[in-house]
């Protein structure tokens, strides 16, 4: 019977009646490190269901000794035990990111966007990425998942980009964040690379006239009694103020001597993070903190608006301007919409209409009219080229007046000059957005439409 050959490191003793650890491979501890390591066992051993492995392990400790890097096995046991405690899950790092996530100005996150980051973690990342370490989630896995999502989330496109945008944030503060005294960052690189493409815009802001808003303000008025409920959209029209804004406007809000109203706050559940408790209607924070501004009230609201303030709203300054019927507090945003929804179908053209539609509405008119930087102004943005993908409600009459159709040119003006004065300020409106949203808007208008105001934009030499 040939004898195994004497091995040059360390040896392998099989131990029969184990089923786990059956083989246990040793070699005596290097003299070399005895005087680094103190107190350390004559042999440095571990145990191994195979052979192979054993073998393997040997091999791997001998490099070890001969390139300098060796330490003991039990120490290196224990770091290896202290690293996988002290491992951070994506699941342990999103959930606590999402809580306490600041805005870049340092002040709380609304709330509505706390929940909805808590919504697509649940759904879309955490059963893909929660319980991989940070440091181990990969390149690979990404991608993977924005493969696998580009058929299971077909059906919810928009659902998709937000999940990977948050996905994006989460790993880039990891990467970029100290989370010691040293400047260490938890991860050195985020593995989030490659894009998801925002869906093209499933609705189509409808263009809104002030006849279709005046009947509008008859229809909720006359068939759902509710004069205070019928102000809101003239406010949403001629102000371009969002609907959570328009809910907490206030008595002393609202300066009839100087005609002009006082953005503050919005409309939110105290409560909205803690399904258990009931529904509590306040004022908070505005979006963000660019959207608290001035507005001067627009000649075709001052009456109504200031007629329904005098009859219906009381003395108090910081009484609600729109009430919830039963609490006298401030109304909630379903309150006012499940009558909008209704009303908004009884008004031939405005089938669909959101009520952000309208802001939209106002911000086109204001850019052709004075500038883009006027309407970002009056919209309370932070960037322009926010306030730029809202130039998208334009109508057939708009389009006609542009381009001179129904120009009756004075004996002063030259014809050329009338047809085309708003197609110029339509140029120079769009010159001062950033080309990828000059694009969209562009988009929006007809073709005709679309060769008049880039040919100015030309001649102007706005673009090259």
């Amino acid at each position: 019977m040939a004898q195994r050959k004497r091995r040059a490191f360390g040896k392998i003793t099989e131990r029969p009646k184990k089923k786990r650890g059956r083989y246990e491979a040793s070699y005596p501890t290097p003299i070399e490190y005895c005087e680094q390591y103190k107190g350390q066992r004559p042999r440095q051993w571990r145990n191994f269901d195979t052979r192979d492995e054993a073998e393997i392990w040997l091999h791997q400790e001998r490099r070890l000794i001969e390139l300098g890097s060796w330490s003991p096995v039990e120490l290196r046991k224990a770091e290896a035990k202290r690293r996988k405690e002290s491992t951070v899950t994506f699941a342990q790092y999103a959930e606590h990111w999402i809580e306490t996530r600041r805005k870049p100005d340092g002040s709380p996150r609304a709330d509505g966007t706390v929940k909805r980051n808590r919504t697509m973690l649940r759904l879309h990342l955490m059963p893909y990425f929660g319980d991989t370490p940070m440091d181990e989630v990969s390149v690979r896995q990404v991608k993977s998942w924005i493969d696998t999502t580009a058929d299971t989330m077909k059906d919810a496109m928009t659902a998709r980009h937000n999940s990977f945008v948050l996905l994006k944030a989460i790993f880039n503060t990891a990467a970029t964040e100290p989370i010691d005294d040293e400047g260490d960052t938890l991860i050195a690189k985020s593995p989030v690379t490659g894009t998801v493409p925002r869906p093209p815009k499933a609705h189509k802001t409808v263009a809104v006239t002030d006849e279709q808003i005046w009947e509008l303000y008859n229809v909720i008025r006359e068939k759902y009694h509710r004069e205070d409920l019928a102000v809101v959209p003239l406010i949403g029209l001629f102000e371009g103020c969002r609907v959570g804004e328009v809910l907490a406007l206030r008595r002393c809000d609202v300066n009839m001597d100087t005609d002009e109203i006082s953005v503050s706050a919005s409309v939110k559940d105290a409560n909205e993070l803690d399904p258990d408790k009931p529904r509590q209607i306040v004022r908070g924070t505005t979006k963000t903190r660019d959207s608290t501004r001035v507005i001067p009230v627009a000649p075709d609201l001052r009456d109504v608006l200031y007629e329904y303030i005098n009859k219906h709203v009381p003395e108090d300054p910081d009484a609600p301007l729109f009430r919830a019927p039963r609490s006298g507090g401030f109304l909630a945003e379903n309150s006012f919409t499940e009558v909008y929804v209704k009303a908004r179908e009884q008004v031939p053209g405005l089938s669909g209409c959101r009520f952000h539609d309208l802001r939209h509405n106002m911000l086109t008119k204001i850019s052709a009219a004075a500038g883009v930087a006027v309407a970002k102004r009056i919209a309370g943005h932070s960037d322009v080229r926010v306030t730029g993908g809202y130039l998208d409600a334009v109508t057939g009459d708009d389009m006609r007046k542009a381009i001179g159709a129904n120009a009756v040119p004075s004996a002063a003006k030259p014809a050329s000059a009338a047809a085309g004065s708003d197609v110029a300020s339509w140029a120079r409106t769009l010159a001062e957005l950033d080309p990828a949203v000059r694009a969209q808007v562009l988009k929006e208008l007809p073709a005709e439409m679309q060769a008049r105001v880039m040919l100015a934009m030309f001649q102007q030499g706005e673009v090259s």
